[in-house]
């Protein structure tokens, strides 16, 4: 029997880690999804948008609308990461990329209006879906699934570094919008920080895509190389030192693979109870239901040398001309 298509939104903060890039390739390659719309959120959501918009442009998918969401928290916070060098592996600093003018709530709002259980994966901060929810809570029972990269529910753990509650960029940064989204019934798979940190892509996997030749997996390249040093400084601050054999964590595209595929992860559906603990955006896991938890499917462990075969071998293999 043929499995149906997966119709998807992919929510993205592109341009500073280089995972946002690798998740659009590779749901570009993958055919048991097909893109309907991407959305960016986070600081300059313009050039978001235009880094993404070139990037399909590159892999020949001029149909599929970009639309800049959300540039700033929708509550206290410590700020959307922006480095300032987004997208210089890519385009020129003035260089005019043309993005659809509708902005990402809106056209969030436009395409769930039509289309009854088209599914989301928001990599990013959820801050574009709280606007939408706040304009309009009842778009939330017309979303089919949610796919977050998000969540901290038992051990976060690096190399020999185990990581405190609040390392969890994309909910943290905009706990505000992370509570009102987590808690409004949305059908939620999370794909956490526990097991995001435990998939990498190294040099080889790296040139192995290179080699692929095409434009568009050149800028993939890139993208990579401009982020790793980025990635080494920052982790390296936090007391987690990277080695040589990673040059980008696999965060968003395990996020993305579990809209079409749950058997790279061990899922587990639990009680959690999204809070805001010590002004720390919290995915807390309860052992029963309460008044207060939500239902939640959440990735607890991870077959990562079988994603990252999967991802190098669904990339290398994407030709523009095929979909």
């Amino acid at each position: 029997m043929t499995t149906p298509v997966r119709r998807v939104v992919l929510d993205t903060d592109m341009g500073t880690d280089a995972d946002d890039a690798l998740c659009l390739a590779l749901a570009l390659a993958s055919p048991e999804l097909e893109l309907v719309a991407v959305t960016t959120v986070s600081a300059d959501t313009t050039r978001r948008a235009q880094i993404a918009r070139r990037l399909l442009d590159l892999a020949g998918r001029s149909d599929v609308a970009v639309h800049a969401g959300e540039g700033t928290p929708s509550g206290p916070s410590d700020g959307f990461l922006w480095l300032g060098d987004e997208g210089d592996f890519l385009l020129g600093r003035n260089e005019p990329v043309p993005v659809s003018s509708e902005p990402a709530a809106d056209a969030l709002a436009r395409l769930l209006r039509a289309e009854d259980g088209l599914e989301i994966v928001a990599v990013g901060p959820l801050t574009n879906l709280a606007r939408l929810l706040e304009r309009d809570p009842a778009l939330a029972a017309r979303i089919g699934r949610l796919t977050v990269m998000g969540g901290h529910v038992r051990r976060v753990v690096y190399g020999e570094r185990e990581f405190p509650h609040g390392v969890d960029y994309n909910l943290c940064s905009d706990a505000s919008a992370s509570l009102r989204v987590l808690s409004a019934g949305i059908p939620v798979r999370l794909v956490t920080a526990d097991v995001t940190l435990g998939t990498w892509i190294g040099p080889a996997d790296l040139a192995r895509i290179e080699s692929a030749g095409t434009p568009f997996h050149l800028a993939l390249g890139r993208a990579v190389r401009a982020w790793t040093p980025h990635m080494r400084t920052i982790f390296a601050g936090m007391g987690a030192p990277i080695g040589d054999d990673n040059v980008a964590f696999l965060h968003d595209p395990l996020a993305l693979a579990a809209a079409y595929a749950e058997s790279f992860c061990r899922f587990e559906d639990l009680a959690v109870e999204p809070a805001i603990v010590d002004g720390v955006f919290r995915t807390i896991e309860r052992p029963l239901p309460t008044p207060a938890t939500r239902p939640m499917r959440c990735a607890t462990a991870v077959d990562a040398t079988r994603f990252r075969a999967h991802l190098v071998d669904r990339i290398v293999s994407f030709r523009r001309d095929r979909r």
